[in-house]
């Protein structure tokens, strides 16, 4: 695949190439990964051949200096899920920062749930993260990006000192979103109207899909309630991005679990899977 070229050298990788075989089913035709990242082999919780990948940080979690890079492409007929069991914390920074870039491909005819847990910025980090995501016509891609305030159980709330995600969205190689958002709490204060409104969690959900039902949007906005306030927008017909404020973690995710059921059983006819995961109470 081509990508923008990185900046700096990775110190840990996953490299995943997804295919199907003969039967149907989805599993890693190429799979490569360095500590400290690693990934499982895949996991069948349904029967039609969908392969469920989890990422796991042996670390605990990511550190200063710490140049993390994943990369997957889907072929065609390819069902696949990829997230983490948990959320991914970026701990205290004494100096330099932490930088992840993720690379997602995925053919015509091919389909890719991204849904990594939530970030977790701990106090005095520094985190960038590059998601660049390319699809075909044909395709189907879900991708979630979510970040807490911090730990705010034990007494962090925005803390940290920097964290942006940067996101590009690439249909049949041409640009069609970039999306960034940039949070730097000593410079401004975040919790005002027009940035979170009094929330500590935020985050969206990329859908891309042809022939998108016309009644998605509103079907996602009714979701929308008093702990996580979400809305849903069109970029064009056949890609829509949802919003989310919210504050504690597990209302978050169970909304973001709605949501993508509602998208799953519009786009793919089949309601959306209840994925082994591990929490901590990190944004409680």
């Amino acid at each position: 695949m081509i990508w923008e070229e990185l900046t700096e050298e990775p110190n840990g990788q996953i490299s995943i190439v997804f295919r199907r075989n003969a039967a149907g089913r989805t599993y890693m035709a190429r799979q490569f990964f360095r500590i400290p990242l690693q990934i499982l082999k895949p996991h069948y919780y349904d029967t039609d051949g969908t392969a469920v990948v989890y990422s796991l940080n042996p670390a605990g979690g990511i550190l200063q200096h710490d140049r993390l890079l994943t990369e997957i492409e889907c072929e065609a007929g390819v069902d696949a899920i990829f997230t983490t069991p948990g959320n991914n914390k970026y701990y205290r920074m004494d100096e330099d920062c932490a930088k992840v870039w993720n690379r997602l491909y995925v053919h015509g005819g091919g389909v890719l749930e991204y849904l990594p847990e939530h970030n977790v910025p701990f106090a005095h980090s520094t985190v960038y993260q590059d998601n660049e995501f390319r699809v075909e016509k044909g395709a189907v891609l879900f991708a979630a990006d979510m970040v807490t305030a911090g730990r705010v159980a034990s007494g962090e709330q925005f803390d940290y000192r920097r964290y942006e995600s940067r996101t590009r969205i690439f249909i049949d190689g041409k640009l069609a979103l970039y999306d960034n958002c940039a949070l730097q709490p000593d410079e401004e204060d975040l919790l005002r109207k027009g940035m979170l409104d009094g929330y500590r969690t935020n985050g969206s959900l990329y859908v891309y899909a042809d022939g998108m039902d016309g009644e998605l949007k509103r079907n996602i906005g009714e979701l929308s309630n008093e702990k996580v306030r979400l809305a849903a927008g069109n970029v064009r017909s056949d890609f829509l991005i949802v919003r989310f404020l919210g504050n504690g973690i597990i209302e978050m995710r169970e909304t973001v679990q709605a949501v993508w059921d509602v998208c799953r059983r519009s786009i793919l006819q089949k309601p959306a899977l209840r994925l082994r995961k591990e929490f901590s109470g990190c944004s409680e």
